[in-house]
């Protein structure tokens, strides 16, 4: 890397937002494993760093967020938050806001998916008490990222009860 100051700062920036979102392990499973790395190649004499911002939903979908650095330009280049239009900048504030405006999104996220998920075990005819079993499961999972909390959980069960009192209605 030719040691561009922006992305040095860039990457110290982000390395301290990364870590305040690793701990405790409550916080941890509730932002999908949160973690993020770097990758540099070059092409044609041009090098260019890759930055991910990666974590999973509940169940095990794996998202993440790529930046990318040209080192030549000292600009980063990602996608909007609607993945519609590509961004060029120089600014690395501007990156990092767009980068804490994903992170903040994620609890959301994941609670949709875990609905959805609730709402495919629905359909597929479990009941309740099949599904409170499937959110044990995932309460209690290996995979850390595809954990929910017990916050998430309870957003579940309480899902499950109401989508139920209601079909019996």
């Amino acid at each position: 890397m030719s040691g561009h100051p922006s992305l040095e700062e860039f990457k110290r920036r982000l390395d301290e937002i990364i870590v305040a979102y690793q701990r405790p392990e409550e916080r941890r499973i509730g932002y999908g494993n949160l973690r993020h790395e770097y990758s540099e190649y070059s092409k044609d004499g041009k090098t260019t760093v890759n930055i991910a911002v990666i974590y999973e939903t509940p169940g095990g979908s794996t998202t993440q967020v790529n930046i990318t650095y040209d080192n030549d330009e000292g600009s980063f280049s990602h996608l909007d938050r609607d993945l519609q239009t590509h961004i060029t900048t120089h600014d690395p504030d501007r990156v990092i806001g767009a980068i804490e405006e994903a992170i903040t999104e994620i609890p959301r996220k994941r609670t949709h998916q875990l609905m959805g998920q609730i709402e495919n075990w629905m359909q597929m005819g479990k009941g309740r008490y099949e599904i409170f079993g499937e959110l044990n499961k995932l309460l209690q999972t290996e995979f850390l990222g595809g954990r929910i909390t017990t916050y998430e959980l309870k957003e579940g069960i309480q899902h499950v009860v109401h989508e139920y009192s209601k079909a019996a209605s």
